[in-house]
């Protein structure tokens, strides 16, 4: 029987620069464990590109694209798969202005094209680009994308449009490169309510670690939101409790002042 659930981000804030969990997150992650609490990742990737940080951590429940795909214990209970219509016509919509697109479900991923964007996107998360297969989402559910626009005033006002355009999608600007895409009303803190209502976890109490845009809906669900030294402004705004930068132990000095670890 768990005792509470935490809910941790991933960029900047369980992992380090190179985007590995450093020692002294994994220590407090075994410690929760220890201590009958579920450590559960709540990120914009994907669930196949967890799997390096599973294998060095030991997690495997996972919040996975912004809310799209949840997973309890390594058990997939939930997928958020955007719609044939709208799909086609965001990607019809992108290549009339030459945007490119990253397609993604738990199992796999692919690009519309190549441009520096994509270039530059997959460099600064130390990951090889998915291949260039326009036609994936023909046979592949998807249930997250990635449009890349830079994070301009240019790429901003396109971002505003697309919006507009397309109220049955959500978008986060989660990097300088890139808007995550899901489906209307998807977000981590949808995520965290789908995960709290099964049978094992339901009433328990709950915290959360982010520092991007798309964690004020994880901070604003969980019984205790806690923004990373690092967050936005506007994340830090929405929290309960501000802890240390990540590079500073900013996990283990809140878990431990929660009397987590």
């Amino acid at each position: 029987m768990y005792k509470a659930v935490v809910f941790f981000d991933l960029d900047q804030t369980l992992l380090n620069d190179d985007k590995q969990v450093p020692p002294e997150n994994v220590a407090a992650l075994k410690a929760l464990e220890t201590n009958q609490i579920l450590p559960v990742i709540a990120t914009g990737r994907n669930y196949y590109e967890l799997a390096d940080i599973m294998a060095a951590t030991g997690v495997r429940s996972a919040i996975a694209a912004n809310g799209g795909d949840i997973f309890l214990d390594g058990d997939h209970i939930f997928q958020s798969v955007i719609g044939e219509p709208q799909l086609t016509r965001f990607l019809n919509t992108s290549a009339a202005q030459d945007i490119q697109v990253a397609m993604y479900n738990s199992e796999a991923s692919a690009l519309t094209g190549h441009n520096q964007l994509t270039t530059d996107n997959y460099a600064q998360v130390r990951q090889t680009p998915p291949p260039v297969k326009p036609s994936f989402y023909e046979h592949e559910a998807i249930c997250m994308m990635l449009m890349f626009v830079p994070w301009t005033d240019a790429g901003d006002q396109i971002g505003k449009q697309f919006i507009q355009d397309f109220p049955e999608m959500t978008f986060y600007r989660n990097s300088h490169y890139t808007f995550d895409v899901v489906n209307h009303g998807i977000s981590k803190g949808s995520g965290m309510a789908i995960l709290l209502n099964q049978p094992s976890l339901r009433g328990l109490p709950t915290y959360a670690f982010g520092d991007g845009y798309n964690d004020i809906p994880l901070l604003q669900a969980a019984d205790t939101g806690i923004a990373m030294g690092n967050a936005y402004p506007k994340v830090a705004a929405v929290a309960d409790y501000q802890t240390d930068d990540y590079r500073e132990n900013g996990i283990p000095n809140a878990l431990a002042h929660f009397n987590l670890i």
